[in-house]
């Protein structure tokens, strides 16, 4: 991003500021900020306000490309170094980014900038991402909207709020509040009592029983029993979610070549499939017929279901967001500068479309842009695209959001 389309972005962050009043974060006073520029989203921090009216003058005078704010609660926010500032808890956040979802898109782009290379997602075959088909350094991917993309997120977002938050976890809805971040992804605040004083490792805890991790299957059984009880689809927590998938699984399999696709050993599966209805049955009362007690590969076949039918494993979930308590993140209706989105709160998760509610800016004045290349997708109501090469004039609001992602390079502005 050039200085001049920075100037563009930070004149129209301006105006939005000056005329909405953005809400400060709960106890802003006991809150470090960090403020960011073209290129960097972190420029400067250790900052603070006394009060909502001077976070709001801020934003007003300053009107930074990116503001973010600490998760943690400081007796003295804007001291250094941290050891300093005297942390008095902190707030946990869950992240959940398209990006690390591996949720591309067809008309997702990818640039290299070692080699120069470009192109559309999906053009390419075998397709891996991040790597360039032609060099293999890393490539930028470039995001458009995509419906489909929205849903998986969306419910990405939903089985953690419903089934762990608040089903396993016992967290009140009032004390969770979803955030689109401004650009791929969507933030999951909990502001609970019962969170606020947990320490790292506490909180590593808590990922671990989200993602699945490190859970060992065998204290699902009771193996005093023949044949030995296990999970039931209506038991709560990890026991349920296996006893549910099993049974979904089993249900819906061909073959037993299905089975050892999440993991089961094949002989374990063939086993398994040829009494299928009943076994089902059996589940459903929580009877595990075909668990040998005496034999390994019964029990790492459900620990390899345990993991294949876990949500949030690996790079699904930000470790790092939700662990560490010194972080930063977007202040929830303030601009995002690689997108000039919000990055808005949410009130019903599955009515919202972040390039329709979450757009900031207005259509005027149109900005004449050079275009190098977009595909179709749709933008505060509006179709727009597929161009290539072209010199086209376009509202405000949809041309901020192609100079920030680097597609399009600005001309002149007129007072369309």
């Amino acid at each position: 991003m050039s200085e001049a389309v920075a100037r563009i972005l930070r004149d129209a962050f301006r105006r939005y500021y000056q005329s909405h009043a953005v809400p400060a974060p709960p106890s802003v006073e006991k809150r470090e900020f960090g403020v960011g520029d073209y290129g960097r989203k972190i420029v400067r921090r250790h900052i603070s306000f006394v009060s909502e009216r001077e976070f709001r003058r801020y934003l007003r005078e300053h009107a930074p490309l990116y503001i973010s704010y600490s998760i943690a609660y400081f007796k003295k926010p804007d001291a250094q170094p941290m050891e300093a500032k005297g942390i008095e808890g902190a707030d946990m956040i869950f992240e959940f980014d398209a990006d690390e979802l591996g949720l591309f898109s067809p008309n997702d782009l990818w640039h290299c900038p070692n080699c120069g290379s470009r192109g559309v997602v999906g053009e390419l075959r075998g397709f891996r991402a991040g790597v360039c088909p032609n060099c293999g350094d890393p490539a930028k991917i470039i995001m458009f909207p995509d419906p489909g993309r929205e849903e998986r997120l969306k419910e990405e977002v939903d089985t953690l709020v419903k089934d762990f938050l608040m089903g396993d976890f016992g967290i009140s809805r009032t004390e969770i509040s979803l955030n689109f971040s401004g650009n791929r992804g969507y933030h999951i605040h909990v502001r609970s009592p019962s969170l606020r004083e947990l320490d790292k490792e506490a909180r590593q805890e808590i990922v671990d029983y989200v993602t699945g991790r490190g859970i060992d299957v065998r204290y699902f059984f009771d193996v005093s029993r023949v044949p030995p009880r296990g999970p039931k689809p209506t038991d709560g927590g990890w026991k349920g979610r296996v006893a549910r998938k099993l049974v979904e699984i089993l249900s819906g399999a061909k073959d037993a070549s299905e089975l050892v696709r999440f993991g089961v050993s094949p002989a374990l599966a063939r086993r398994i499939m040829r009494e299928r209805g009943h076994v089902v049955e059996l589940i459903k009362k929580g009877v595990w017929p075909f668990i040998d007690t005496k034999a390994d590969d019964a029990f790492a076949s459900v620990s390899a279901l345990v993991r294949s039918i876990s949500p949030y494993m690996g790079k699904e979930i930000d470790t790092n967001t939700s662990v560490d308590i010194h972080r930063l993140i977007r202040v929830p209706d303030t601009i995002h500068g690689g997108t000039g989105l919000l990055a808005k709160r949410i009130r019903d998760l599955w009515s919202f479309d972040p390039y329709r509610d979450a757009v900031a800016l207005p259509e005027r004045p149109y900005l004449n842009l050079h275009v190098e290349y977009i595909p179709e997708f749709e933008f505060a109501g509006e179709v727009w695209g597929p161009l290539e090469d072209k010199n086209v004039e376009l509202p405000l609001h949809v041309s901020v959001y192609l100079l920030s992602k680097g597609v399009a390079s600005w001309r002149l502005t007129t007072q369309g």
